[in-house]
């Protein structure tokens, strides 16, 4: 990559007009600004534009007189005049077969060179603010500045931001500068990571620097493999379950231990309240969408929800055998149990068509599941984030289906589906254990249990009956809880000491302190 190539015209009328320097003549260069040359390896072209469309209009008519000649900025207005000149050229030559190509170059290096101006920009910008420059030139800010010349309100502040925060992020700024990432994937990382840094633990984490590499690191490195902007806000949004997902842990350890459900009654009716953590208000929530019925009937949406909830429990107390109060016939309850249960098909050996149990629908990275740094965390098709522990809870006995994505493309290939655990292995572990499988003692019945595997899927650990267990979903919860604070804690132990903890003392496999599955 070299220079770009400029020369003065003298009869162009100019595109811009640049404030005169605010320092002496030989004091600012080029570099200064960051106008080393326009990386033409840049992924994606900046959202932030340059204002063509006010050659000669609402910016030179703010400064009639222009630059003074010779100065520093009417070089910079003169090579800018020589850039859009040999633009206009380009559009207009005719090239012979086989050369349109050349085209696609053009653009591609006036798409890197708005990057880098934009960069220079930000520099400038942050000069200004430095030195007072402002002062006497009838602006209060900055950005009151750009946005007289022809930025939008999000370009001017994208700009600023990274003004701001120049000196804070030298990683993110040398990718730019390098092309390996566009300004405005640029002004996203700084914008991200400074909510997070703002919004971190600090008992957990009071050096704001040290977060703010980790987070500046996570969002580079995306940025540099080309994720949509969007797919990156996403990421900038999970920063603090990437960088800390312990705090996530033990944050959603807390909801679930203060966990709870309220009756309060009165002479005609009652209030139910319950609270607890997110993975318990997923099941709850899908199993209330899946018994709701659609709007129109003149029922408002809570008394559609309230209706569910009675659904659920009448369809439990008749899959026990036990009485239910007769519902009036054409009603709601009379129709849910008439209608077939999702197991029916099963039962008798038949495929199921068009009815399927309702399920809590999981994204997880496999490396969220070997609690990877920097992974990231469970999404569910709501938009939750769950912890490690919840992820792996939901993943032990599941419809699994692998799904392989590209940062760019999307999705690329979706396998087929697959039980984590069979329908025959669940059966002989029901027809052996009887119950929960906890071994503190538990009582609910098999048919209501999950299948377990003691050694983990993802760890190796194959599906059969040696390798299987049955745990209620309460006591699988917690065995995962367990073993992440286990987990958790050998890691802070290896940190302290510099050795790995023995074997059975609070690795993620269990610990002996701690009660656990069979």
């Amino acid at each position: 990559m070299g220079r770009v190539a400029t020369r003065p015209l003298e009869a162009r009328p100019s595109p811009v007009g640049l404030l005169p320097d605010p320092r002496p003549k030989n004091d600012l260069d080029a570099s200064d600004l960051g106008l080393h040359s326009f990386p033409t390896g840049s992924r994606s072209a900046s959202v932030l534009s340059y204002p063509c469309s006010n050659v000669g209009g609402m910016a030179s008519q703010q400064h009639t007189s222009g630059p003074p000649p010779g100065s520093r900025a009417a070089r910079i207005q003169a090579g800018l005049t020589g850039v859009l000149a040999d633009a206009r050229e380009g559009l207009a030559e005719d090239f012979p077969a086989g050369a349109q190509h050349l085209l696609c170059d053009l653009l591609a290096v006036l798409a890197a060179g708005l990057g880098a101006l934009d960069l220079a920009l930000a520099r400038l910008a942050a000069r200004i603010r430095a030195t007072g420059a402002l002062a006497g030139s009838g602006h209060t800010t900055v950005a009151g500045l750009l946005r007289e010349h022809g930025r939008s309100a999000s370009q001017a502040a994208a700009i600023m931001t990274v003004a701001d925060h120049l000196e804070d992020y030298p990683g993110a700024v040398a990718a730019a500068e390098e092309g390996r990432i566009g300004f405005a994937q640029l002004a996203l990382t700084m914008e991200m990571t400074e909510k997070a840094v703002a919004g971190r633990c600090t008992e957990r984490h009071p050096d704001a620097a040290d977060y703010r590499s980790k987070a500046e690191h996570i969002m580079v490195t995306a940025a540099e493999k080309g994720v949509a902007d969007r797919a990156l806000k996403r990421i900038g949004n999970q920063l603090p379950q990437r960088i800390d997902p312990r705090e996530h842990e033990q944050r959603h350890q807390d909801a679930y231990a203060d966990r709870g459900a309220e009756f309060t009654t009165n002479t005609f009716g009652f209030t139910l309240q319950a609270w607890g953590d997110a993975a318990s208000e997923e099941i709850i929530r899908t199993a209330l969408d899946h018994h709701t019925a659609p709007p129109g009937d003149g029922r408002t949406t809570k008394q559609r929800r309230f209706d569910a909830l009675v659904q659920l429990c009448e369809n439990r107390l008749v899959a026990e055998g036990l009485p239910v109060p007769a519902p009036a016939e054409g009603s709601d309850a009379a129709a849910a149990l008439a209608a077939p249960r999702p197991d029916e098909g099963e039962a008798v050996g038949k495929r199921r068509r068009g009815l399927s149990r309702p399920q809590v629908n999981l994204v997880v990275p496999l490396e969220a599941l070997l609690l990877q740094d920097g992974a990231e965390p469970a999404t569910t098709d709501r938009g939750r984030l769950l912890p490690p522990s919840a992820a792996r809870a939901f993943t032990s006995d599941c419809v699994l289906r692998r799904v392989v994505t590209d940062p760019v493309k999307g999705l690329v290939d979706i396998g087929r589906a697959r039980r984590t655990f069979p329908a025959p292995l669940l059966q002989a572990l029901g027809a052996t254990a009887g119950t929960c499988q906890w071994e503190g003692g538990c009582s609910v019945p098999a048919r209501w249990c999950q299948g377990d595997h003691r050694t983990e899927w993802w760890e190796g650990g194959t599906t059969t009956p040696a390798n299987a267990q049955l745990l209620c979903g309460r006591h699988n919860r917690e065995k995962h809880m367990r073993r992440l604070e286990a987990h958790y804690r050998a890691r802070r132990h290896q940190a302290r000491t510099g050795k790995a903890p023995d074997e059975g003392s609070g690795g993620d496999d269990g610990d002996a302190s701690l009660p656990g599955a069979a």
